[in-house]
């Protein structure tokens, strides 16, 4: 490649151009050429870990009962609401058992479709919150959040700190642990809770009860060339050795892969797999590589031999009329789709020169949610999605997004709660905005609300398309909500999507 030469075909690969002028020795650039790389592109795929779907079932925990004294299971609706990551209530000893600890266990189940390549091992981690809710405080260490494979304890981690008092807050954690994907689909990966609730000899305090709520669990697998899609950009000089790489996610966030990678077959049939030559990055060089892999170079035009025709060929190539963009023209059509309006005024004869208006046609959306309103009470701490909600990004820019909440929400006998919506992109798994406050009720009787609430925020898509999607929720705090709906039409207003790209 060092001799790049001269009097070559008027199409290269890399950065040297024919000068016409005689071959110098091997080594020595053209004059005037200019500087030569090389740079390939290549889709790749990494063995990041990845998620895997997952659930727990509430289970029978008294197989799990392993600290002294006596023992009492929560209730297993209770307990499934936990574990759904919700909020459930440990209740306070009355007597009636004369125990310490009251115990929750569930089940861990996958979703074997969403496993890629052949992993035998899986990575299990969770998290839950929980509130001394009093009257009394704790003693010592007063529970234990494990994980279990069978009837063998595999974590075991104590719930602190000790003597949490009356209103004290405590996070559990099971730390990301190995455990077999064949125990896991033969329903032996149980994750277990327990509590202090009853009376406790040792430091003489009396019963409490308990609020849990923020469950959470991760599933991660991990397989050779099953992670994460990448793009390597290698660069070389006229000599072939490497100047840089990147890899990067998109072609420009930047990303640092997890080995081994592996290559994407990206030649179909027909096509060697053989490394392809590199392509020079020069703006003038008119051979691409197709989707298939392979290299295209352009046909030679034919010309129009019209006297209007300002192209012609030369010695050197093809030579077309530079056109001057000025100002914007009046007139044109816009569509639902993104577009550049041109207007060009006709012209007399044969003109040098030509004058062209462009203007810029921003893409936009609005959305009636056609629905009823999803119910959030029988899902209560349960994330809601509205499909109906969708909007679709379709190129990359930055967008001002906003959404109209249509909700209701009411007591019959007394009580308090509240409602949260937040936007997500459903393609990339990003929030968009930060929780917000759709609705909120505290009343001592009847009590009932409706409104429409406003999220509204401004987001950056690097690749479209992008679907963004309204999530609404509904926290109990306290008594009985009798009515908490929202993210439908009624006779009163609408939940509304709407979207406008701001700029590129």
């Amino acid at each position: 490649m060092s001799g790049c030469g001269c009097r070559q075909s008027p199409i290269v690969i890399g950065g040297c151009q024919p000068t016409g002028a005689a071959c110098l020795p091997v080594g020595v650039p053209c004059p005037g050429s200019k500087p030569c790389q090389h740079c390939e592109t290549t889709p790749l795929c990494d063995s990041a870990p990845y998620r895997v779907a997952a659930t727990v079932d509430s289970t029978d925990p008294t197989p799990y009962y392993t600290i002294a004294n006596t023992h009492a299971a929560l209730d297993p609706v209770v307990a499934q609401t936990i574990l759904k990551g919700g909020t459930g209530t440990f209740p306070a000893d009355n007597g009636t058992h004369d125990g310490q600890h009251t115990w929750l266990a569930g089940v861990l189940h996958i979703d074997p479709a969403s496993l890629r390549g052949n992993p035998t091992c899986l990575t299990v981690s969770a998290s839950v919150h929980v509130h001394n809710d009093g009257p009394n405080a704790a003693c010592r260490l007063y529970g234990r959040f494990a994980l279990w494979n069978g009837t063998t304890p595999i974590r075991t981690d104590l719930l602190g700190p000790p003597d949490l008092p009356a209103g004290g807050d405590d996070n559990g954690v099971i730390p990301p642990t190995t455990v077999s994907l064949a125990d896991v689909l033969a329903g032996r990966i149980v994750v277990e809770l327990n509590l202090e609730t009853g009376n406790d000899d040792t430091c003489r305090v009396g019963p409490k009860q308990w609020t849990v709520d923020s469950f959470v669990l991760t599933v991660q697998a991990s397989a050779p060339g099953r992670g994460r899609s990448f793009l390597r950009t290698t660069c070389r000089n006229c000599d072939g050795v490497i100047t840089c790489t990147t890899d990067t996610l998109d072609g420009s966030t930047p990303y640092t892969p997890v080995p081994p990678v592996i290559p994407v077959a990206s030649c179909q049939e027909g096509c060697s797999t053989a490394r392809p030559p590199c392509i020079s990055t020069d703006l003038g060089n008119a051979i691409i590589r197709g989707s298939d892999g392979c290299l295209y170079a352009p046909d030679t035009p034919g010309l129009d031999p019209s006297p209007c025709n300002a192209a012609r060929n030369t010695a050197g190539g093809l030579l077309v009329p530079r056109v001057d963009l000025i100002g914007i023209a009046p007139g044109g059509n816009s569509s639902l789709e993104r577009s550049v309006d041109i207007d060009i005024a006709e012209m007399p004869g044969c003109p040098e020169g030509w004058r062209i208006g462009a203007r810029l046609t921003p893409v936009s959306a609005f959305l009636n949610a056609e629905r009823q309103h999803a119910d959030l009470l029988a899902e209560t701490g349960t994330d809601v999605p509205i499909p109906e909600s969708d909007i679709v990004l379709p190129e990359a820019g930055v967008y001002h997004i906003d959404s109209d909440v249509r909700y209701a929400l009411g007591t019959a006998t007394g009580g308090s709660g509240y409602i949260i919506g937040w936007l997500r992109d459903e393609t990339t798994d990003t929030l968009l905005t930060s929780f917000t406050q759709i609705a909120a009720i505290s009343a001592a009787g009847q009590e009932q609300q409706g409104g429409t609430t406003h999220i509204m925020t401004e987001y950056t898509v690097t690749s479209g398309p992008r679907t963004v999607r309204l999530h609404l929720m509904f926290v109990l705090t306290g008594g009985r909500i009798t009515d908490a709906e929202a993210g439908g039409t009624d006779s009163n207003g609408a939940t509304r999507m709407r979207f406008l790209k701001v700029r590129d």
